[in-house]
């Protein structure tokens, strides 16, 4: 895989060597290496099961790595304390069910209300229980007023539309002032108009004077921000290419990861991804004999 060039001036968000990642005998990610250069916005895309969560998962050591080394923010997992390193990530993926997996940025108990609910980012938990300072709560409030939600302050959570709920957590991933800022698939099972209001609440995040390093994690390329600087794809559990926006989301490059033919429209900086019909048939083939045969 080719990169572009990197500012060696700069310490890296982010910089992992030779990753990879080995369950029951099945390997997730091969090899993986690259750099995410601080205050940039970077995306992965990549089909469904191609390793683009299990990459966050490394990044916020919840996935042990079989080999190969990880630095975030200037530490080497493994060799730091990631309680300390965590509390400078912020994290929002579709994960809101308190019932869930305990992820920071992901799980809030839906009985707080929305202001409550971004407190707890303060103590990376799912509730709230310690007391918070005047001060906290402001910022909490602060911030949902960014996401747009200054009249939703006072409703329990869990009666938050999805949207709603998904932009509560950006808010909650932001009460620390993250370095790094990881949005895996913040969009997922939203409808348009969802949609766009948590796109829109990112590029709010995005224009903030010192905004974090971005890594946005997505198989949408409508999604991407027109302020992406590096898309990095990926597929088999492998970084394919990486470069600048135009260079990557090609015709080419994306028929390629996603395996179907696809055509690519820019307007107003925001990339569309189309599928013609005539690339159906090829999507809906026959299994092999020996498919058939297993």
């Amino acid at each position: 895989m080719k990169d572009e060039p990197q500012n060696s001036l700069s310490a890296p968000a982010v910089e992992v060597a030779d990753l990879v990642v080995i369950r029951n005998g099945t390997t997730i990610l091969d090899r993986v290496s690259c750099r995410l250069d601080p205050g940039r916005y970077t995306a992965i895309l990549g089909p469904n099961g191609c390793g683009k969560t299990t990459f966050a998962r490394c990044l916020l050591g919840q996935m042990f790595a079989t080999g190969g080394t990880v630095r975030v923010l200037g530490e080497t997992l493994g060799l730091t304390d990631i309680r300390k390193l965590r509390k400078r990530i912020g994290i929002v993926n579709p994960t809101t069910d308190a019932g869930g997996l305990h992820v920071m940025g992901a799980v809030v108990d839906a009985d707080l209300s929305a202001t409550e609910a971004v407190i707890t980012g303060f103590f990376a938990t799912v509730g709230l229980y310690d007391k918070y300072t005047d001060e906290q709560e402001q910022r909490a409030r602060q911030l949902l007023s960014l996401v747009g939600l200054s009249h939703r302050m006072d409703h329990r959570f869990g009666l938050l539309s999805t949207g709603e709920q998904r932009r509560a957590l950006i808010a909650r991933a932001l009460v620390h002032v993250p370095e790094l800022l990881i949005l895996d698939e913040p969009t997922a099972g939203l409808d348009l108009a969802g949609r766009e209001q948590v796109l829109a609440t990112i590029e709010q995040v995005l224009s903030q004077p010192s905004a974090p390093a971005v890594l946005m994690i997505t198989h949408h390329v409508e999604e991407l921000s027109p302020k992406t600087d590096r898309v990095m794809l990926m597929r088999d559990g492998r970084f394919v290419a990486a470069g600048p926006p135009d260079q990557i989301i090609t015709p080419e490059k994306l028929s390629e990861a996603f395996g179907c033919k696809v055509c690519v429209d820019r307007v107003h900086g925001r990339y569309w991804l189309q599928v013609l019909p005539e690339a159906w048939g090829d999507l809906v083939k026959p299994e092999s004999r020996k498919d058939k045969g297993k």
